[in-house]
């Protein structure tokens, strides 16, 4: 008997230390995190909270009298409503459970079912914390939108264009892979004389499944790649660039007054893809290059130049000039709806800089680079850098992997200009009620 109390006594000891060094590490795991949370700043807390309050009074006000409105808006709200519930319950879970252990009378059977609780309540927060901020994070407005992808050369001459039948190859083959319906509705190649005759001048790729610009948006910027050229005698490896713009679309050209018109807004003024057709000049021309009997015979092309902008778009890859016209009209709102959209953002963040300090990359930014030498592709914004760079030529999974870090790090950047515009807000409100007492 005395050997077995030894013994309990012993096993006693050696698990209460144990324990006890368990707590003390998950008490002082939550304080860390609690601490690295401390950037969710206090009015974007404030913000989070008072939608949650809105939707819970509409919530309230439409089981009296039902709304179409208040139901639209309910729904919109919703997502923060959830999100701030999920994260108010886990702060209070980890809240009374480092009371409880921090507590010398709780009771000794307790403490271990607490530290399971809050070691798993804390590993929960920083998935509810991410919801949150998500969740307040504007939708964009083209989010739902076919989209354009256009893929021009840039420094590096005739490599240079070499790598945009590249980046079009690596566009195409991810389409396919994502069964996203694309069209190629432009493709002007490198005259067959010069060294390089596989280059593209410009590529037009139109992905027509709803939802594309919001997948795709990510890949806007310069491509930068480094490689040895086919035509390098010594062995040099030179640096080219390619640009890709991505700009919103639509399924078919809208008319006036038809649907497509209304929900894109085509006749509003106020809506991005407005165009005055008194803005536009049209010219008419013969196509040029290679394609068949229709070319240099036929006054097919089209070039249209938004005169305000200084925006020119020229089709002439269909027979139909009508073809072209539409396909041209098509592009030209888009590149247009895009310029109106970066002029807003660029505007905001001029605002965001001069008061807090955050800006954002924009189309003229190197975001990427491709090195053949050393089989990786680095991407400059998320800052993930990966091999297998074949594999993402070929639109396969390592592309996905990168592409879905860049999107991360886009909702990083919203977040951070969310706090930005909330305390640049706070402050204004502050120096008003300072001037008025």
């Amino acid at each position: 008997m005395r050997g077995r109390g030894r013994t309990k006594s012993i096993d006693a000891s050696d698990v209460a230390v144990p324990r006890l060094e368990t707590l003390r590490q998950r008490i002082r795991f939550v304080a860390r995190y609690q601490h690295s949370v401390s950037g969710f700043s206090s009015p974007l807390l404030k913000r989070a909270q008072a939608l949650a309050a809105e939707h819970q009074k509409l919530s309230r006000q439409i089981q009296e009298e039902y709304d179409g409105n208040i139901a639209r808006k309910i729904g919109d709200l919703a997502p923060v409503a959830t999100a701030w519930k999920a994260w108010e319950s886990a702060n209070k879970s980890v809240k009374e459970l480092q009371e409880i252990l921090k507590d010398p009378a709780t009771d000794s059977e307790l403490r271990p079912i607490a530290t399971e609780e809050i070691e798993q309540t804390s590993l929960d927060l920083p998935k509810h914390f991410s919801a949150l901020q998500s969740s307040l994070i504007p939708p964009d407005p083209f989010a739902s939108l076919p989209c354009l992808l256009e893929i021009r050369p840039g420094a590096g001459g005739s490599e240079a264009s070499l790598f945009v039948a590249d980046l079009l190859r690596m566009y195409q083959a991810y389409c396919k892979r994502h069964l996203l319906r694309y069209t190629l509705i432009k493709l002007d190649a490198e005259s067959a004389s010069k060294a390089g005759s596989d280059g593209i001048n410009e590529a037009i790729l139109e992905i027509d499944t709803p939802g594309a610009y919001d997948l795709l948006k990510c890949e806007a910027g310069v491509h930068r790649v480094q490689r040895v050229p086919a035509t390098e005698t010594q062995g040099r490896t030179h640096t080219s660039a390619a640009s890709v713009l991505v700009l919103p679309s639509f399924l078919d050209q809208p008319g006036e007054g038809d649907a497509a018109s209304a929900e894109l807004g085509t006749d509003d003024p106020n809506s991005d893809f407005y165009i005055n057709p008194s803005d536009v000049r049209t010219d008419v021309m013969r196509a040029r290059g290679a394609g068949g009997q229709h070319v240099n015979t036929t006054d097919s092309a089209i070039r249209l130049t938004h005169i305000p902008t200084n925006t020119t778009v020229s089709i002439q890859d269909a027979r139909s000039q009508h073809k072209n016209r539409q396909k041209a009209w098509r592009v030209l709102r888009s590149k247009i709806a895009q310029m109106r959209r970066e002029a807003r953002e660029e505007e905001k963040a001029a605002l965001r800089v001069s008061v807090i300090g955050v800006a954002r990359m924009g189309r003229g930014d190197k975001i990427r680079t491709y090195n053949w030498g050393q089989q990786r592709v680095t991407d400059h914004r998320s800052g993930m850098t990966v091999g297998r760079l074949e594999d993402v030529l070929e639109g396969g999974e390592t592309l996905d992997a990168v592409m879905e870090s860049v999107r991360g790090w886009m909702r990083e950047k919203d977040v951070e200009a969310l706090v930005a515009d909330e305390e640049a807000e706070a402050k204004r409100k502050s120096s008003k009620g300072k001037k008025g007492s």
